[in-house]
């Protein structure tokens, strides 16, 4: 079993994870596993449509059984239980106190936590050394104003602190609800925070904050309400000193941190922008190189709406002479961005950061990245015949040209017997012993061609064995990379198809598996099996044709 706290806030890439836990039953197909329970709560009034899409999944799907259970606001006869347990006093003497808590606080746990707490403070509610027991003054109860919104309570709760508690939680609240310990440590040593324990130790006591595992505030509602206290100008200083103190002292093997750090920084210029406020900009290209690296590891993780977020803050930190004064980040980071637009789904953008490359780039080579992303998104759009004529094109300034008129059966035949006879002798050991593929310009080639083969198989299949036979070759002169696999692959559907060879087909079909092994290139499984489903159709066509 497992809980998930205030669903309202999470992300689409942690809903979709949360669905698959809860929809997809192949990771229950055990014998230790036949159900699992999953408690999840979220706030009625804070529904985005991705947690509505994430309720009509669950609520459709045959192997999650659903149960709602509304906590609403309790009842006045309830109000009057909490109260009655609170103070220690028989529920015929709490009733009137509990009937005015409940007209103000309108039945809400929080409002009344935080009302009765403002009581006391007040001295409209207090111990009564005589009577033993807790007094109140219900009329003066009665004409205490409170705003519908709780906000307000708690502004006013944290404003009767002392100053130097204040300036503690203001500092806390800006990294959230909870604050790790490898933060802490920061928000200990940091100079606006000086002497900040005793100050947090305060506020522990006044319920605010648990210092456990870190800190954490007792409720979203208050760290809030601590952050709105700040200036714009205190937001933004906080923000770019922690950040930058988070990277400066914080392994950035921590992945939390690291990202924490990011976000810090990022934080504070977006606040400064929108404030009309001003940053330092003496550690731009630092702060761009952080975002380069958070994009790539969102990438890796799969959260490519961060990755783009982060790569676009990366570009915003580069300076106007970028291309001159420091190219290879600048190339790095809108590369990255023109992929993370494809991705997202954001054409406009990416060919925005594709026309920057393309126009700046200082050789070819450099422009291959982002000339692939847009072959990807050609091909995403259904336009594959301009996508393959795109890559003929790159492979031709590459030095890697095609006939452009259609091929003959007898040039096929001539090269594929070419290609044969240049691997007579070459076995699955020698293709695994093989070197790598150094060469930046042919691994470039070789992973265009292979890209195009699905779709030159459908729309100009003569092509197909020379394509094949390219990346063999290729391979074979310059080293193997994990599409080389794919090329023998296809060299193999080719001899079964052309040469009518099933044995030799066959044994490098095998040959091209095992290379993909060495490779663990579990990307290229797709394709793979597409062809080798396809070529043992071929084979029970022979079969059949002989046995006819």
């Amino acid at each position: 079993h497992f809980h998930v706290l205030k669903l309202q806030w999470a992300n689409e890439r942690s809903i979709e994870l949360l669905s698959s836990l809860l929809t997809d039953s192949g990771h229950l197909n055990n014998n230790n596993v036949h159900s699992f329970l999953a408690v999840t709560s979220y706030r009625s009034n804070e529904i985005t449509p991705i947690l509505s899409r994430y309720f009509e999944k669950i609520d459709s799907s045959a192997l999650v059984v659903v149960r709602n259970i509304l906590l609403d606001a309790i009842s006045k006869s309830d109000m009057n239980v909490v109260v009655s347990d609170a103070l220690r006093l028989p529920l015929r003497q709490t009733r009137a106190l509990a009937d005015v808590l409940y007209a103000k606080t309108i039945g809400n746990p929080l409002y009344l936590q935080v009302f009765m707490k403002s009581m006391t403070d007040e001295k409209m509610l207090s111990w009564s050394l005589v009577q033993k027991r807790w007094i109140w003054s219900i009329e003066a109860i009665k004409a205490t104003p409170i705003d519908d919104n709780v906000a307000e309570l708690l502004t006013r709760k944290l404003m009767r602190l002392p100053k130097d508690s204040q300036k503690a939680l203001k500092a806390a609240s800006c990294f959230g609800v909870h604050v790790e310990e490898s933060s802490l440590r920061v928000l200990l040593a940091s100079d606006v925070s000086q002497s900040i324990l005793p100050c947090l130790e305060r506020a522990q006591e006044e319920g605010i904050l648990e210092i456990e595992d870190g800190l954490r505030f007792t409720h979203d509602m208050i760290q809030e309400a601590a952050y709105d206290l700040m200036s714009p100008e205190e937001r933004v200083g906080y923000h770019y000193t922690f950040g930058v103190q988070l990277a400066a002292q914080i392994p950035l093997s921590e992945e939390a941190n690291y990202f924490a750090a990011t976000d810090h920084i990022n934080r504070a210029k977006a606040l400064a922008a929108i404030e009309g406020l001003s940053l330092d900009q003496s550690m731009n290209i630092e702060f761009a190189t952080l975002n380069l690296t958070a994009g790539n590891r969102s990438m890796e993780i799969s959260d490519f709406p961060s990755a783009l977020k982060y790569l676009q803050y990366g570009i915003s930190f580069l300076p106007e002479t970028k291309w001159d004064t420091n190219y290879e980040l600048s190339l790095r980071v809108y590369e990255d961005a023109c992929l993370a637009c494809y991705i997202n789904a954001r054409p406009d953008k990416m060919i925005e950061f594709l026309q920057e490359i393309l126009q700046n780039a200082r050789s070819f080579d450099d422009k291959l990245k982002g000339l692939f992303v847009l072959v990807q998104k050609l091909t995403s759009l259904g336009k594959l015949k301009e996508s393959m004529n795109k890559v003929f094109f790159i492979l031709d300034e590459l030095g890697e040209s095609f006939p452009e008129s259609e091929v003959t059966e007898a040039v096929i035949h001539d090269t594929m017997m070419l290609t044969k006879s240049s691997l007579d002798g070459v076995s699955k050991e020698d293709l695994i012993a093989a070197p790598r593929l150094n060469n930046k310009r042919m691994h470039w080639a070789v992973k265009l061609m292979a890209y195009i083969v699905p779709y030159v198989f459908m729309l100009k299949s003569s092509y197909l064995s020379l394509l094949a036979c390219r990346i063999v070759n290729i391979s074979t002169k310059y080293g193997m990379v994990s599409e080389s696999a794919f090329g023998y692959l296809v060299y193999g559907y080719c001899h079964i198809t052309i040469l009518h060879d099933i044995e030799e087909g066959y044994r490098w079909g095998k040959n091209a598996l095992l290379l993909l092994e060495s490779f663990d290139a579990r990307n290229l499984l797709p394709k793979f099996k597409v062809l080798c489903y396809h070529r043992e159709l071929m084979l029970l066509l022979h079969v059949d044709l002989f046995t006819s």
